[in-house]
């Protein structure tokens, strides 16, 4: 009998986390939709339920540990375990303010929730994993956050992802010999997603397409324990990694274990 694999995603109620969710449930894995509205989560369960009837569509808060423990629990309950979760969910200032006039507000909403957020749904789930003896998450971070990659009107947001890059790389070397891979991934590009909706459509349409992630950051949940942790790729340069190569024929074309 072959064992579903699962998988949680957080702000999967639109743009890139909506694309993966639907990649992960054409290839047979049950998802969790996670998403601070219910009603985008919702709709992204709808989307997929043809293709994945198990789906689960939550609430979620990443800032709040007691909503993570409750979605790692109905995923528990649901699934029976939890194969690989993936943090997407973030904000930005689509005002593009610079440092000298970003409200103290934004910052801290910012550093809230894509730094503070992720690091409790890194702690929460990798506490589960641990127990299992195997997982894989993913942080889905920014070509912002890597050195000689700045840009005027995003410092909130970039640092942001800067730490969400150190804090992969601190979270897979405390877990090192658990079983848990921690890597991140990126698109390296901007992405025709809701970050951008102030934008005229035509400016929009030739932004990158919300599925750019798809793939890699299935193959990174696909690892095995040990396999490869602490690293982060981005969408330009995952295919040409050593590390990677030999793992994407197996990965993305394997069936259901």
């Amino acid at each position: 009998m072959k064992t579903e694999r699962t998988v949680v995603i957080t702000g999967s109620g639109g743009g890139i986390g909506r694309c993966i969710s639907r990649y992960f449930a054409e290839r047979g894995w049950l998802v969790c939709i996670a998403d601070l509205s219910l009603k985008r989560a919702n709709e992204t369960q709808q989307e997929i339920s043809n293709l994945c009837p198990k789906a689960l569509a939550a609430e979620l808060d990443i800032r709040k540990a007691e909503e993570v423990q409750k979605t790692l629990r109905r995923c528990m309950e649901g699934f029976g375990r939890i194969h690989a979760w993936v943090n997407n969910a973030g904000v930005t200032d689509k005002q593009h303010r610079e440092i000298l006039d970003v409200p103290y507000e934004v910052w801290s909403e910012i550093l809230s929730v894509n730094l503070y957020g992720t690091f409790v749904c890194v702690k929460e789930c990798a506490a589960l994993m641990k127990e299992q003896g195997y997982g894989n998450i993913v942080n889905v971070t920014s070509l912002l956050g890597q050195r000689g990659h700045i840009s005027v009107g995003n410092t909130a947001y970039g640092v942001s992802k800067a730490a969400v890059e150190a804090l992969t790389e601190y979270a897979a070397g405390e877990l090192e010999g658990t079983g848990v891979n921690v890597n991140a991934a990126y698109p390296g590009a901007m992405v025709n997603t809701g970050f951008f909706d102030y934008l005229e459509k035509s400016e929009r349409e030739k932004l990158e397409r919300p599925t750019i992630l798809n793939e890699l950051v299935y193959v990174l949940c696909c690892l095995k324990p040990g396999e490869l942790s602490g690293k982060s790729f981005s969408y330009q340069n995952w295919k040409q990694n050593p590390n990677l190569q030999k793992l994407i024929p197996h990965y993305l074309h394997q069936e259901r274990e």
